[in-house]
């Protein structure tokens, strides 16, 4: 009787032990809707404007909060949509992207590299306090399984965000035109980018 139980316990714990080593090892199937959402933070912008004065005068950062929803179109390729929040300091600027991503997975399995474009406009809701402008992004991240659908994504990408509104002043050179004397200028952000996120996958 002892040397079964000692031989049934065998089996049961070789069992749960070959059962968890399946459970880690376990090929993520990409397959249909994933949530996220992520923070992330500009590291370092270089400013690009066609205006006279002198961009060295600033000293930019950003940071925001973006919520996404996206469909895994095969095992390695996904796409999607996002809204975000985007603030912008020295000069400070403030918009609301909406966004349309791609995302490349390397492998299928839960741990991996990846690799993503991102593109979209920065909406303004008060033209006194918000500003608008195309924004895209490409880079590269990592996803790390936390829990069975639930991952944690990091990523760095290289961000632009440009406001052809930025400042309006009169047209240097031009002759005086009492009627027209100002005209709109440009500012483009050109920033690092790191960002930390979570998402839920809805299959495994």
């Amino acid at each position: 009787m002892k040397i079964l139980l000692a031989f049934s316990f065998s089996i049961l714990f070789a069992v749960g032990i070959s059962e968890i080593a399946y459970a880690q090892g376990r090929i993520i199937k990409n397959q249909g809707f994933f949530y996220g959402a992520e923070g992330f933070y500009g590291l370092h912008s270089n400013l690009k404007t066609d205006h006279v004065i002198s961009t060295d005068l600033y000293s930019p950062s950003s940071y925001g909060l973006k919520v996404s929803a996206n469909w895994f179109l095969n095992y390695h390729l996904s796409a999607g949509a996002a809204l975000s929040i985007l603030n912008y300091e020295d000069p400070n600027m403030f918009t609301f992207p909406v966004l349309a991503n791609a995302q490349y997975y390397f492998s299928k399995g839960a741990n991996t590299p990846l690799a993503f474009v991102e593109g979209g406009y920065g909406l303004r809701l008060n033209h006194r306090k918000q500003d608008k402008g195309l924004i895209y992004e490409a880079g590269i991240g990592y996803r790390y399984r936390l829990q069975r659908k639930n991952f944690l994504v990091i990523k760095a990408g290289y961000h632009t965000f440009v406001n052809k509104e930025w400042q309006w002043f009169r047209k240097f050179g031009d002759e005086y035109d009492p009627a027209s004397p100002n005209r709109w200028y440009e500012l483009r952000h050109q920033t690092i980018r790191l960002s930390v996120g979570f998402y839920f996958a809805t299959r495994h």
